[in-house]
């Protein structure tokens, strides 16, 4: 792999290569999850409505089983394809 020097980014500590433009935006993009946890917080405590608390229950209860079974059952990823779709992006549609 190639040693580039990688700059962190001042807000985390999301690591980009500070010559592609790219990277930076991801690294920005990487922030997503806890903009959705403060989002849900947020809409939880002004609307307190209980569909707003069951998708956040459900999207962090989905998250945590996630990293539980991988914990537990520690296969080998299989090779990808180009049809294959990520074990995540089916996760996502069987949660909604």
């Amino acid at each position: 792999m190639n040693d580039i020097p990688l700059a962190s980014l001042s807000l985390t500590h999301v690591n980009y290569d500070p010559s592609d433009p790219i990277s930076y935006l991801c690294a920005w993009l990487a922030l997503a999850p806890q903009a959705l946890c403060v989002i849900y917080v947020t809409l939880i405590w002004a609307t307190r409505e209980i569909e707003i608390l069951l998708m956040f229950v459900g999207q962090l209860g989905s998250g945590i089983v996630n990293v539980a079974l991988k914990r537990i059952i520690k296969e080998e990823r299989p090779k990808r394809t180009e049809q294959a779709i990520s074990f995540r992006s089916s996760q996502r549609s069987f949660q909604f």
